[in-house]
């Protein structure tokens, strides 16, 4: 990998891939540069050098104290062969220090905002049923709450809602609501959700969430009846009739075995199963 070897000055124009960055001009170098001693470790890592760079990025933000090998050698980063003027070096120091400022109006805003919203909440009498209390992400008071909230929801069905681990819980019902329906009540209790592109945890912090409680999981699982099966079945096989000619109509019990997923409906890209699971998904019990 390629070590850029000349004297870093004020000026020297270089460009960072990371997000937060892009082009950038160095404003300022502190200590004795030592290019020579600059050295890749295993194509990834850097070592070497001695003095630390601010480097101004033209999109409003700073970087201070940037070690010498890692704008050097870092794969991130690409010094070019330009030198900005002393001119560009300050309008692009102005432009960061208002951009700065900026979001930090913007910030204080969405605080003021969410302390009002949470104040609010803390006082609403159509919330005067929910409990409040300290702890907030356990899933705990999370669950109290969508005890609560179910059950007035939906009077005459029994839901079991516990915890499965810190911040996990699971919610268990005998037909009545859909998932979807039971989703929507406990989903605003959800501390965030998973990024499988960032393979992270991602919080989303909200004032419901600090006033009445959070779990970073929510899981919702419907069982079904005899009963509600056989409806479902009804139901598909009379709204789809051309598509079932042929097909024998199924039992509960080869449905509950799981052995209809051999067979396939003509005209649709699903198996009996699946047909009947999907029914069964948008039929309230």
């Amino acid at each position: 990998m390629t070590v850029f070897m000349k004297q870093f000055q004020v000026g020297t124009r270089v460009r960072c891939s990371l997000p937060y960055a892009g082009h950038g001009i160095v404003f300022a170098v502190h200590g004795v540069q030592v290019p020579e001693s600059v050295r890749t470790i295993g194509g990834v890592g850097v070592s070497g050098g001695s003095a630390r760079l601010d480097v101004v990025f033209l999109n409003g933000t700073i970087s201070r104290q940037l070690s010498e090998a890692l704008v050097r050698a870092s794969v991130q980063w690409r010094v070019l062969d330009e030198v900005a003027t002393a001119e560009e070096v300050q309008a692009a120091i102005e432009h960061a220090n208002t951009a700065q400022a900026e979001r930090e109006a913007i910030k204080r805003e969405a605080a003021a905002q969410f302390a009002a919203e949470v104040e609010r909440l803390k006082s609403a009498p159509e919330y005067s049923h929910l409990v409040q209390g300290e702890d907030t992400y356990s899933g705990v008071l999370a669950a109290k709450n969508i005890r609560a909230m179910l059950k007035l929801a939906f009077p005459a069905v029994k839901f079991s809602v516990r915890k499965k681990s810190f911040g996990s819980l699971v919610i268990e019902w005998l037909d009545g609501p859909t998932e979807n329906d039971v989703q929507a009540v406990a989903g605003q209790f959800r501390a965030g959700h998973y990024c499988g592109q960032e393979e992270a945890y991602q919080h989303e912090k909200t004032p419901w969430c600090a006033v009445f409680g959070a779990a970073e999981y929510i899981s919702v699982c419907r069982h079904h009846s005899g009963e509600l099966i056989e409806r479902a079945i009804a139901k598909l096989f009379n709204d789809l009739p051309g598509n079932f000619d042929g097909i024998e109509r199924p039992s509960v019990e080869q449905y509950e075995r799981g052995s209809l997923d051999i067979i396939r409906v003509p005209g649709l890209a699903y198996s009996l199963q699946q047909m009947i699971r999907q029914t069964l998904n948008g039929t309230h019990g």
